[in-house]
């Protein structure tokens, strides 16, 4: 006779059945899972998902649900029965069923089926993200179709998905061949500056390419990047929407308005810190405002402006710069402002301005 088994304290919940599928397909992906495990996760593959894309429907929730029952017979030898048939006697007492195989009842149906499913859809996910990476990589590997190179202007550019980007002065973005127009949008930010407007499309992620491994994703958002070369960090800065930065070692960030990243090179660090995000991408209307900018990046800001190199003979040490300036800005504006700041003498020349202390 068989018995009923009381199985409500044992029923799992939908956590518990996340957190047993996330193990599994983690250990997976680090590669210790067992030579078993591994042949029951890639059945599941080749038997139960679909190899074309497919539109989710009740009929083949249904298929699924009725491939997955007879997966589990097939791998453990448990029969999974539907209430129909655990009402039935014929399904009770039937002896062909009962010497055989054993019968599990509805909860606990329902905790095993529901874990089946759960991995067959994260098996989706996964492959999902398997094929993007494969993608990406791909793209790296074709060649360059389509170059916006700035000199000495900003340059505003409608690129062939409808967002819009501007290019600071010396700046340059690549595309690649297929870039636009796979399963995602990517776009390599190989020197320079820019701020986009990336037009909304959830099927298809802008994400963009930095130097050291950094990328960007986002869906539809605006924000500024900032990756110049003579510059010891690069910066993203939000000005709507969300941005997602991760950098090679596949640290992430989530930015939000106002917020902004920075990489830093040479500890290969990523912080977070709040920023006016409009100020950051002035720059677009030809006016610069560095606010607690580094000495580095007023030297570079000088230089891209008005070609002049800033030379300090005694170094002041650790400076924060604090101003405005635009193209109406003379050079000796900028120089005499930061010289009354920190208590110093200049004199400028065809292309240096130089800063040297007081009474020398």
């Amino acid at each position: 006779m068989m018995k009923k088994k009381d199985n409500s304290g044992n029923t799992l919940s939908a956590h518990e059945k996340a957190a047993v599928t996330r193990d599994l397909f983690e250990r997976y992906r680090r590669g210790d899972t067992t030579l078993e495990e591994n042949d029951i996760i890639e059945s599941i593959e080749e038997e139960m998902i679909p190899e074309k894309d497919f539109e989710m429907t009740d009929d083949l929730i249904q298929e699924m649900d009725r491939d997955t029952k007879e997966f589990i017979f097939r791998q453990t030898g448990i029969k999974i029965e539907s209430q129909k048939e655990i009402d039935s006697p014929k399904s009770i007492y039937s002896p062909r069923r009962v010497a055989k195989k054993r019968v599990l009842i509805p909860a606990f149906i329902g905790s095993i089926a529901g874990i089946f499913l759960l991995i067959i859809g994260i098996f989706i996910f996964y492959r999902q993200q398997s094929q993007q990476a494969s993608l990406s990589s791909d793209l790296v590997a074709a060649p360059v179709s389509l170059q916006y190179i700035s000199d000495t202007h900003v340059e505003h550019i409608l690129l062939p998905d409808g967002s819009l980007i501007a290019l600071n002065t010396a700046t340059k973005v690549s595309l690649h061949e297929g870039s636009m127009s796979g399963a995602t949008r990517e776009i390599w930010l190989d020197e320079g500056e820019i701020f986009l407007d990336v037009k909304e499309d959830k099927s298809k992620p802008f994400v963009i390419h930095l130097r050291d491994g950094l990328t960007v994703e986002v869906v539809g958002t605006s924000f500024t990047i900032q990756s110049y070369k003579e510059l010891p960090f690069q910066e993203i800065s939000v000005l709507s929407g969300k941005v997602k930065v991760e950098t090679s070692k596949g640290e992430e960030w989530e930015l939000s308005p106002d917020q902004k990243a920075i990489y830093h090179a040479s500890e290969k660090i990523l912080t977070l810190e709040q920023v006016d995000s409009a100020q950051k991408a002035s720059w677009r209307n030809g006016i610069v405002v560095l606010e607690n900018a580094s000495l580095d990046e007023f030297c570079f800001r000088m230089k891209q402006f008005y070609g002049k190199e800033i030379v300090f003979e005694n170094h002041p040490g650790i400076m924060s710069v604090n101003i405005t300036f635009d193209r109406k800005t003379s050079p000796e504006e900028i120089a005499t402002e930061v010289a009354a700041l920190y208590h110093l003498s200049y004199r400028i020349t065809a292309d240096q301005i130089i800063f040297f202390s007081q009474g020398t």
